[in-house]
């Protein structure tokens, strides 16, 4: 989550639940459940399907994605070149590992199951109100716009929780935070279960779907964010910076 971890020491790791979205409960119906109809989604560069899925009476949707490319150079509109571009399902399937591991509670359950002989990421769906273009095309204020990113793909639901979603494209191996000094308010929570990711920690859970490079690209930048927090906190005072 080359953008994910700032946007959520941002935005903290606690909201009220509507509609459950994680845990191993969703993670077997998801892996058990008979696909009943598969069609097309009308947004989405990845090609995903939306599939409906059916298992003792219950029928629930879920997104199958299937592409697998890179990491490979890959020209910039800048004209630079990325040297480790990615586009894969394996980094939907990381993004929900991380999500459990640090308790953000925000990624809808994903697990790597094989359809039709293809292998991909399914998630689960999430009943959203608009996505974040939507909400700026209607021009709504978010509940509190200093926390609010637009630089990842979010679902809104009608109570404004924040769903994360479309991670094929993250977990770039970069060091550095795209924006060092964006990161301006920061959950106590979720510091401290950053402080806990360790590499070990990481290649058990996520070694699977994540190369050597991506995982420690994420621990840099997991250490840059907590260097931030103790910066401002240095600066401002724990009350002006922490909260939860």
């Amino acid at each position: 989550m080359a953008v994910c971890l700032c946007f959520c020491a941002a935005i903290g790791a606690a909201q009220s639940t509507s509609q459950v979205i994680q845990g191993e409960e969703i993670e077997n119906f998801l892996a058990q459940a008979k696909i009943t109809r598969q069609q097309s989604i009308s947004v989405g560069v990845t090609l995903p399907r939306k599939l409906s899925l059916e298992l003792d009476g219950k029928v629930q949707f879920g997104a199958f994605k299937t592409i697998d490319e890179g990491p490979v150079p890959t020209k910039q509109l800048d004209g630079g070149v990325e040297l480790q571009f990615q586009d894969s399902w394996r980094t939907e399937v990381a993004a929900y590992e991380l999500d459990k591991l640090i308790g953000l509670g925000m990624v809808p359950a994903t697990i790597e199951r094989t359809v039709d002989g293809k292998r991909g990421s399914l998630q689960f769906w999430v009943t959203a109100q608009m996505d974040e273009g939507q909400r700026v095309k209607k021009k709504l204020s978010a509940p509190n716009p200093i926390m609010w990113n637009q630089q990842v793909a979010i679902l809104i639901t009608d109570s404004w929780q924040i769903r994360l979603i479309d991670h094929s494209r993250t977990f770039r191996p970069f060091e550095q935070l795209k924006d060092p000094k964006a990161p301006t308010t920061f959950s106590r929570s979720l510091l401290a279960k950053l402080e806990e990711l360790n590499e070990a920690m990481l290649k058990e859970h996520l070694g699977k779907y994540l190369t050597p490079y991506q995982i420690q690209g994420l621990l840099k930048r997991r250490d840059a964010i907590l260097a931030r927090s103790k910066e401002l906190i240095a600066e401002k005072g724990a009350g002006a910076v922490l909260y939860q």
